[in-house]
């Protein structure tokens, strides 16, 4: 009988594998979970929406061709499952008062700026939503929402802008405005 000889780097390719998409995606998951938090509005759904982009990362990690390019293609991969989440329901509700001049030296003022703006989320619709979290709490630039998103940089300062009117007129209309 042949002794089969087995190369150590074919039993090391399966670690290889995942030692490599730990490396890469390992330091996106705090960030990701929070950006899907502010995205979906709760920490069960954002848990559920980065374990989910996870798996359809890892399960599609050998169809990526340059590793480089991992943390845009999993950050499209997250968007993608919180939007989907997103669809199925219609309710959000998170804060931008920094962006809206709503905040004030005085913490109970701060405090009641964000539960206006939180009321007045619901009135952007989900792209709108979507670009604002990924801008202000994702801290991503124009450009890599545009490559998240994959639209156009235009079409995503075009939705900041529309959105911080919509939030604006919400807060001023109701008369909520701290200020």
């Amino acid at each position: 009988m042949a002794e089969r000889i087995v190369q150590p780097e074919v039993l090391a390719a399966p670690r290889n594998r995942e030692m490599e998409f730990s490396s890469i995606l390992g330091g996106e998951l705090d960030r990701a979970y929070r950006v899907a938090g502010r995205i979906l509005g709760n920490a069960s759904d954002a848990e559920d929406a980065t374990q989910e982009a996870l798996a359809l990362a890892w399960a599609s990690w050998h169809t990526l061709k340059a590793p480089e390019a991992a943390s845009g293609w999993f950050w499209r991969i997250l968007v993608n499952c919180c939007r989907s989440r997103l669809r199925r329901r219609r309710t959000f509700v998170r804060d931008i008062t920094d962006e809206l001049g709503l905040t004030s030296v005085d913490p109970f003022e701060t405090s009641n700026a964000r539960d206006a703006v939180a009321r007045a989320l619901p009135a952007l619709n989900n792209d709108q939503r979507i670009t604002v979290v990924l801008r202000f709490w994702g801290e991503l630039t124009v450009p890599e929402i545009a490559d998240r998103m994959r639209v156009r940089e235009g079409t995503v300062k075009s939705r900041l802008h529309y959105a911080l009117v919509v939030l604006r007129r919400e807060i001023d209309g109701n008369g909520e405005s701290p200020q």
